[in-house]
Order: C-alpha cells, then structure tokens, then sequence
C-alpha cells in the first residue's frame, strides 16, 4: 500500500490539536484509504479502546440511524481521561452529520478526522457547517513518485514510458492497479467515476437541466487542458457550433466541476503589476484519465499540455499558491507562490531539443528580470544546463524531487 506522506504528515502535524480534520477531493482519490492508514498509525501508540473508526457505508453501522444514536454509541465507548481518537468515514450518511461532529468536537478529550462524498461535503460548505472548527486536507490522485512506486511490478518499462503513461492514463489509485492487469478495466473504472461524479455530485446536486450543454462544455474544457479560457468563448464557440448555452450558465459548469475537483482554476497573474487579472483563466484536470475516456485521444496528442497538467498539480502537492503568469505580450507557464510570499516560475515544454523552441520557451522567463528562481522543465535528458539563471531540469527528476 502506497502510504502518501504528504498527506500523512499533514495528518501527523494536526494530531492532538484543537481541530476537526477534514479530508476531501476527488472521488476515489484515496480518502478512506488514507484515513484507515492514519487511524492503523495512531492505534500502535495507545490503547486500542481510544480509537473508533465508523465507516457509515457500512451497514452494520448505519443502524445507528440519526446523529443523536451515532453521537451516544460514540460517546459511551470514550475512554475518560485520554484523549480519544474518531475517525467517521462517509460521514454525509449521518442525517445532521455535522451535530454529530461538533457534539464530539466540544469534548476536551476528543481528536476528531471526518471523510464525505462530495455529493454532500463539498469544500465550499465547510465553512457553514462546521465553522471555524476545521482544516482541510485537500487530496489528489497519485503523484508521479506514487505512481512509479504502485507500478514497481512494471521494472521493462523506461522512465519516459512511465512518464507517458502517467500524463495520458492518470493514476487514480484504484484505476492505476487495474491497468497493470487490464488497461480496458481501468478505463472503464475512470469512465465509472467520472460519471458517478456527474450523476450524483452536478446533476443531482446542482439540479442541472440542460444535460446536452454540461456534456458539451464539460468536452470543450477536456479538450482545452493548458488554453485560456472564458465562460464567454466557450458559450460563443458552442453557439458556432449550434449549442446555445449563455456565458453565465458555462460559469455555473465551470464552478460545479471546480467543487467537485474534477477541475482546478489558474487565473492569471501580471508579474510586473504584482495583482491578478480578472479575464482568459486556465483549467487543469485533476486527473487527465477522464479526458482519455471521453474525448478518445491517443497517447501523444497534446502531450505538452497534458505534461503541463501534471506539473500544476505537483506544485499544488508542493504547497504552493499556482498562477498563470503574464509578462507584457508573454505567458508563463505558472507563477508559484509558496506560503511565505516567494515566487518561482516555471516553464514546461515536452522537448526544447529544437533550438528556435528552446528560445521561444526561455523568453518568458528572460522577460521576467528579477532574481526570482526560474525553471524550464521538459522530458530532455540533457544534463541540468543553465541559461542567463534559467535552470533546465528534466521533468521526470523534478516530480519524483530529485
């Protein structure tokens, strides 16, 4: 089992303090699994009696019914004294889940974890339910070095295959094990997900009612991964293409697929001003698989922005606040800010072994003319050259941190 430790040392870092731990992200990311390992960890330093994890799909436990019953089975198994730690996954199941959750949180003696479904806990509810009592814990699909560990019974693949691979396949967990058996099985479980995300997390929830138009906007984002975009192009692309859909209902889409993470927003940022721009954002998948499953491309087909994709969820793993970056008549790649307010710039690019590429890609960053760290990132095996401060890393070394 692939132990994720960022996540578990965010977790680590929480434990004890006066906080409900909120984990969330895409379906099927990993949440129950990286909650139950978290809970296996704290059991081996105390009594087996101070942990309780419920998983409410469970029927078992979902005997316990409303809030109240699960609170009063929860609480009559507290061990006095110690501190108790509760782990509740799928926690939505609970009718008024969140009096359960804050009935446990006012007890001094009490260390509290929560999972949910995005159907019913999504991150921008956080802040009503559970008020000021929380931190969240954002999760994605497996990181490139967490991909390369789940395949260690792949050893005749090449690093560049693996690298392939990773940005057109994805890694949602469950579908990366399945593609070492059966690449179809893992296509149809990504295609499953996705669905079900749609289903019951937009459709359902959002009581969407134009099907035709969500789908339509849904493909034209897929098939934009790495372009700036606006609510207004793309109803103005669809309406050229006899799909009537107003700009204001593509950025409802927009903001239900962003909910539900299937999507995350880069907006763009004037270097120079220092401020960001209100127009043109970019969207990034939070796993390119479902772009493999609905629109069909084969393995090579805007690789650059696929590799791109990848890179932006890294630097989101890194902790770091992640924008488009705009110099004058130039884009950057990413403008990434880290918590203490430093900006780094990164340039991505499959290959810059063409020379004019290689200029063209280093001029944005050359544009830039501060002292801040800058990196051109490609799939090239050339050895970490520099230019004009500009350093070149291959990207495969750079995901895996090394």
């Amino acid at each position: 089992m692939i132990e994720r430790k960022p996540y578990m040392d965010s977790l680590r870092s929480l434990k004890d303090e006066q906080l409900i731990k909120v984990v969330t992200g895409l379906r099927r990311a990993g949440k129950s699994t990286l909650l139950e390992m978290f809970a296996d960890e704290v059991r081996q330093g105390v009594t087996a009696s101070q942990v309780q994890f419920l998983n409410f799909e469970d029927p078992d436990i979902l005997v316990l019914g409303d809030w109240k019953q699960a609170y009063d089975h929860i609480r009559s198994r507290l061990v006095a004294g110690r501190m108790n730690y509760i782990f509740l996954d799928e926690v939505q199941n609970i009718v008024n889940f969140e009096r359960l959750v804050d009935g446990l949180f006012i007890k001094k003696n009490v260390d509290i974890y929560i999972t949910g479904s995005n159907a019913n806990l999504l991150s921008g509810e956080l802040a009503t339910l559970l008020t000021g009592r929380y931190i969240e814990i954002s999760i994605l699909p497996f990181s490139f070095g967490e991909y390369v560990a789940a395949r260690a019974d792949s050893p005749n693949s090449t690093k560049d295959e693996t690298l392939a691979n990773f940005i057109y396949s994805g890694a949602i967990p469950q579908a990366v094990s399945l593609s070492e058996k059966d690449a179809g099985n893992a296509d149809d479980y990504v295609k499953s997900v996705l669905n079900t995300i749609i289903e019951k997390d937009i459709f359902v929830r959002h009581g969407v009612g134009n099907n035709v138009a969500f789908h339509k906007v849904l493909d034209f984002v897929l098939d934009s991964v790495g372009s700036c975009i606006s609510p207004r192009s793309i109803s103005d692309t669809l309406r050229a293409n006899d799909v009537v859909v107003d700009k204001q209902t593509v950025g409802n889409y927009l903001d239900y697929l962003t909910k539900a993470f299937v999507l995350y927003k880069a907006s763009r940022y004037d270097v120079k001003g220092r401020r960001l721009l209100q127009t043109l954002d970019k969207y990034y998948l939070a796993d390119p698989g479902f772009r493999k499953v609905r629109l069909g491309k084969t393995v090579g087909t805007d690789r650059g922005h696929l590799l791109e994709n990848m890179v932006y969820l890294e630097l989101l793993r890194r902790n770091r606040y992640v924008y488009v970056g705009k110099v004058r008549d130039k884009e950057v790649d990413f403008v990434a800010m880290d918590r203490q307010g430093y900006l780094s710039f990164y340039q991505v690019a499959y290959s810059v072994s063409d020379e004019a590429t290689l200029e063209r890609e280093l001029a944005p960053l050359r544009a830039i003319g501060d002292s801040n760290a800058k990196y051109l990132l490609s799939a090239d095996r050339d050895v970490n050259p520099v230019y004009d401060g500009i350093r070149k890393l291959n990207v495969s070394d750079w995901l895996l941190g090394s």
